[in-house]
């Protein structure tokens, strides 16, 4: 486990806000007192990573689902990216393409697109080859994969990736540069302002190294030249279409990271009773099962 500075100022004064996260793992969450990102901290290196990815994530958090189960959710993608696309696409990527279902639904739409994707996953890479007949250009988007695919993609998709990546500017460096003139760029990410359920039984989770809120994303994607078309908080998720712009910066208010805590402490108060009856309720449905 490595002590990691924060992504955003690279200062290491920090909130700790837990240490255990979903399936009671590991997950130093700590929140920046100068800019109120949220991040973890200690955490394993990228060898570590890479070993999880390739060992443990497929079975903790990977869900296979038809076409048709996954349609109302991953076509909301399609449809958000729509109004922001040319008429004839050519080139699509998905970083982090899990089975491949976004890539499915925009091939149902522009049958003549060529579709490629990075993937970590072993078994999610075959999946993709064998029974999608996409490419695989890399299984790692911290790699050098964008080298020779300048100006190559009409679409990326980076749908719940970003907070996976353990070097953000670099990883959206890379989409930049990757992207045609006219290309465009689907980024989502879970909304630190509004988080979903116990922050400690699920939100915070080994995976997830970042936690962005609007505030904190644009300051990203500023910084490595991505402008922004449109972004939407929703739910418990932001997401955003951009394309190339240049270099800048988003200042986050200073007040962020106290407007963070703040939402932290009341997301915990709210949520600390309907977690002990649900813990409750299973103990109890355990302890008549035994009997």
């Amino acid at each position: 486990m490595v002590e990691v500075p924060c992504p955003m100022c690279g200062q290491s004064d920090v909130v700790r806000l837990s240490s255990r996260g979903q399936y009671n793992d590991p997950a130093n969450a700590v929140l920046c007192t100068h800019d109120g990102f949220v991040y973890l901290s200690p955490r394993m290196d990228a060898a570590g990573y890479a070993a999880y990815y390739a060992q443990s994530y497929e079975e903790e958090y990977r869900v296979e689902q038809g076409d048709a189960a996954i349609r109302p959710v991953y076509g909301l993608v399609v449809d958000r990216l729509a109004p922001h696309l040319s008429d004839a696409p050519t080139t699509a990527l998905s970083v982090g393409a899990g089975l491949g279902s976004i890539l499915h639904l925009l091939k149902d739409r522009h049958p003549t697109l060529a579709c490629s994707a990075i993937e970590p996953t072993p078994g999610a890479q075959r999946h993709l080859r064998e029974v999608k007949g996409f490419d695989v250009v890399a299984g790692d988007i911290e790699s050098d994969w964008d080298v020779g695919r300048e100006g190559h993609y009409d679409v990326i998709i980076m749908r719940h990736v970003l907070e996976h990546l353990l070097d953000i500017t670099s990883a959206l460096d890379r989409i930049r540069t990757s992207l045609s003139e006219d290309g465009v760029a689907y980024i989502a990410v879970p909304d630190m302002m509004h988080p979903n359920g116990s922050l400690r039984h699920y939100w915070y989770r080994t995976p997830h190294v970042s936690y962005f809120a609007a505030q904190t994303l644009r300051h990203f994607l500023a910084r490595s030249g991505l402008e922004v078309l449109d972004m939407v908080e929703e739910g418990h998720e932001i997401w955003c279409v951009v394309r190339k712009g240049e270099h800048g910066t988003h200042d986050v208010p200073a007040s962020h990271a106290r407007e963070q805590m703040s939402v932290i402490r009341k997301h915990v108060r709210s949520t600390a009773i309907p977690h002990a009856i649900q813990r409750l309720r299973w103990a109890v449905g355990r302890r008549l099962g035994r009997g």
